[in-house]
């Protein structure tokens, strides 16, 4: 093990390297080692070993190895509950084995031969963002102890801008549009006040996933690949998974995970349609899409609110709920 001599921005970090041939594993050792605290090992039973008895804050994890699939130690890794980043570093890489790894919570997914600079720039950005991911979840961990308790709605919403906003600033701003959009749609339903709350939470967290997205696809600077398309998508997963054990409101977890789905069953993660989407999701959806629209995002130009509304009408029965599509399209101005 070599401790760390460099960056003192990332003190002391543990790396576990999982690599079963002996030239990648001394090559990564070679630009590591200045660096990091390496550990390395070339079986996935060792690396379980190291796991269970060491502080491992990253893993490097080759997805052929002789004992099992990489992929099988990625799935133990989550099962067992290890708070540590991974990054997988393969020669055997496929578009399916990418999405697969990133909806595993994988942090950035790199093919052989890799380029040096490049390797060192993901595993710093990553172990920069395991620190906020860290302070990001402990803030939302106080938060829901704060919302089970019953503190004013608009303190906690206050206080998620920010969370947010470590990340991404427009991030910020398209969870408060959507929050608006959505509480037209609520203030013409009946809900509680409870119930009420819980939308606008979800509203403000349905893209928290997209923490553990690359910064690059974030920005939407430039149009997407289809591989790129497919890991945006797993952000409804990772937000879900991310907020799972928080004590808030059941509906904020749905609305993050299912906010994309569709009411003609295209949408994803899980291919739900009509009222097997939970209402509060099939809302924030609406709005979401509405938001995009007259935003331009994901689109070559931004809509004018009557045209819009328009397509909102358009959208019923396809992708929007046809009653909150037309009640949408009654009430927003």
């Amino acid at each position: 093990m070599n401790q760390e001599t460099g960056d003192p921005s990332i003190p002391q970090a543990n790396i576990l390297i999982v690599e079963d041939e002996q030239g990648p594993r001394e090559a990564l050792k070679l630009i590591l080692s200045p660096y990091f605290n390496l550990y390395t090992v070339d079986r996935a039973e060792v690396a379980q070993q190291i796991l269970a008895t060491h502080p491992i804050d990253l893993v490097t994890l080759d997805l052929k190895l002789p004992d099992q699939p990489g992929t099988d130690l990625l799935a133990t890794i989550r099962a067992e509950g290890h708070d540590v980043d991974v990054v997988i570093i393969t020669g055997y890489g496929s578009l399916q084995s990418a999405i697969d790894a990133i909806r595993h919570g994988v942090a950035a997914y790199i093919l052989k031969p890799f380029n040096v600079s490049e390797l060192l720039d993901v595993i710093k950005k990553t172990l920069e963002r395991r620190k906020r991911f860290s302070s990001l979840q402990g803030a939302l961990q106080a938060l829901g102890n704060l919302w089970t308790a019953g503190t004013d709605v608009q303190t906690a919403l206050a206080n998620i801008e920010t969370l947010l906003g470590a990340k991404n600033p427009e991030l910020v701003q398209h969870a408060s549009r959507v929050n608006y959009y959505s509480s037209l749609l609520t203030e013409h339903l009946q809900f509680t006040k409870e119930d009420r709350e819980a939308i606008q939470l979800g509203a403000y967290l349905h893209d928290i996933g997209k923490i553990g997205i690359h910064d690059r696809l974030i920005a939407g600077q430039h149009s997407l690949s289809h591989q790129d398309q497919e890991l945006m998508k797993c952000h409804a997963t990772i937000g879900a998974q991310f907020i799972h054990s928080i004590p808030f409101h059941p509906s904020v977890e749905q609305i993050i995970r299912c906010h994309h789905e569709r009411f003609d069953g295209s949408g994803f993660p899980d291919g739900l349609a009509g009222d097997n989407i939970p209402l509060p999701a099939r809302i924030v959806g609406l709005a979401d899409v509405f938001d995009n629209y007259v935003t331009g995002q994901g689109a070559d130009k931004a809509m004018a609110v009557p045209e819009a509304r328009e397509h909102i009408r358009q959208d019923a029965g396809k992708i929007l709920d046809p009653q909150l599509a037309d009640l949408f399209a009654n009430v927003v101005w």
